[in-house]
């Protein structure tokens, strides 16, 4: 007779219901309920309740044990389960099994710290997020700039092209802004890498002497990070057959990056990389100097598009030339060299 208000009660709590202990009904029937339902922070409070009144009782004693080991093993089962989550990128499957966990267990002191270390982790994404969403915006404004600038000079007269051109201008301000502020943050945090390229592409679309001196600080703690990394790969058999030309490599890449000398920086780290395929003690080098490229790439684009605009076409394509030999691939920028090749050729067949 006692299974039908039991079973009642652990339907109501699988449903996620709020549940208030029944009057009348006996700590036995209450303590299967919430076994059954899975419970275990409602069946321990339940038994630490009853142990506080016979603490002797041997059989509370053991039903509590019991379900305290049932509890840990769920404690772990989302701890686990949170985890694989967070492997595929699932920030929000791993943030309701924490919010389960803890609707089960609200005085796991495993599962709040681990939820906590959760949500600064998530925050840090976010802010890692939005931070690559801007310097994406960034550097495709760099981009679209001179064809928004071609428009305006093809269509002078029209209030379409010229509205188009105050919003650019606009945006490009307003980014600005928000470049400067998130390098400054970066420079703030220790973050070299990101100093520099938020603040380069800031200068870039609106230069100020104030960004140009906090770019030279974050370049020169760019240049302090890259002499703190291993000055070398780590060793392995194939290594210590020449363990000097590595160091000579790495010491040459180091020398070129800081002299801002970026093609023969990455012609020594492919040196490198080709002696030592898959290397992921190169992964920093690389990807530092990757930014560094495509930022320099960038403000280039940007500096020559303003000469170019005012009619310094030598001018632009001694800033454009240069960069097609460090990013060979770009297109947008093989196409405003070809660009002001043909209008700089037009020029000196008039004169």
């Amino acid at each position: 007779m006692r299974m039908i208000p039991v079973i009642a009660l652990a339907a109501l709590m699988a449903t996620g219901c709020a549940v208030l202990e029944p009057i009348g009904m006996d700590p036995a029937t209450r303590l299967e309920a919430h076994s059954a339902a899975g419970e275990y922070g409602r069946a321990l409070a339940l038994l630490d309740r009853q142990l506080a009144t016979n603490p002797d009782d041997a059989d509370l004693r053991r039903q509590r044990d019991d379900m305290a080991a049932r509890a840990a093993r769920f404690e772990q089962d989302i701890l686990i389960e949170a985890a694989e989550h967070l492997r595929q990128d699932n920030w929000g499957s791993a943030r309701q099994s924490y919010q389960h966990g803890l609707s089960i267990l609200p005085d796991s002191q495993a599962l709040t710290a681990a939820r906590d270390a959760f949500e600064t982790q998530r925050q840090n994404h976010l802010g890692d997020l939005g931070a690559r969403l801007l310097l994406a915006r960034a550097h495709g404004l760099v981009r679209e700039r001179p064809l928004i600038d071609a428009i305006h000079r093809a269509s002078p007269n029209s209030l379409r092209s010229r509205q188009q051109q105050r919003r650019t201008e606009q945006e490009a301000r307003e980014l600005a802004d928000r470049l400067t502020r998130l390098g400054e943050a970066a420079l703030d945090r220790d973050d070299p890498l990101l100093a520099v390229e938020a603040l380069t592409l800031a200068h870039a679309l609106a230069p100020a002497q104030v960004s140009a001196e906090r770019l030279k600080a974050a370049q020169e703690a760019r240049q302090s990070r890259l002499a703190s990394l291993q000055t070398r790969p780590r060793a392995d058999d194939t290594r210590t057959q020449e363990p000097g030309q590595d160091e000579i490599l790495m010491s040459r890449f180091q020398a070129a990056f800081q002299a801002d000398e970026l093609l023969l920086a990455r012609q020594q780290l492919e040196a490198l990389e080709a002696r030592h395929p898959g290397d992921e003690g190169l992964r920093p080098q690389r990807q530092m100097l990757n930014q560094a490229i495509d930022t320099r790439v960038s403000a280039g684009l940007e500096e020559g598009r303003r000469l170019y605009a005012t009619g310094q076409i030598r001018e632009a394509l001694e800033i454009w030339r240069p960069l097609k030999a460090l990013a060979p691939e770009h297109r947008e920028l093989e196409a405003h060299v070809d660009r002001a090749e043909r209008v700089l050729r037009r020029m000196e067949t008039l004169q």
